[in-house]
């Protein structure tokens, strides 16, 4: 659970559907599920970075740069290793 804080406080934080200023705070829920759930497996932030696009394209069919999900991606990485 403490991972899935984490990463929600990141990805609410990123809103990259631009979504929260008039969705539920809960708007992103079953992605950032997907993403803490990535966590335990996932090698590097480059690894980190293509699966969170690809849980964006999944749930919102919708194409993020790389670049805009690595540097969430770093985010994340750096706070789930210090935990």
């Amino acid at each position: 659970m403490n991972e899935y804080i984490l990463v929600k406080s990141i990805i609410d934080e990123w809103d990259p559907i631009n979504l929260l200023d008039f969705c539920p705070e809960d708007e992103y829920t079953p992605e950032i599920k997907d993403i803490a759930a990535l966590l335990p497996d996932v090698k590097s932030v480059d690894e980190l970075a293509l699966k969170i696009r690809q849980v964006f394209i999944k749930w919102f069919e919708i194409f993020l740069s790389i670049e805009k999900c690595y540097l969430v991606a770093l985010k994340i990485w750096e706070a789930t290793k210090k935990t």
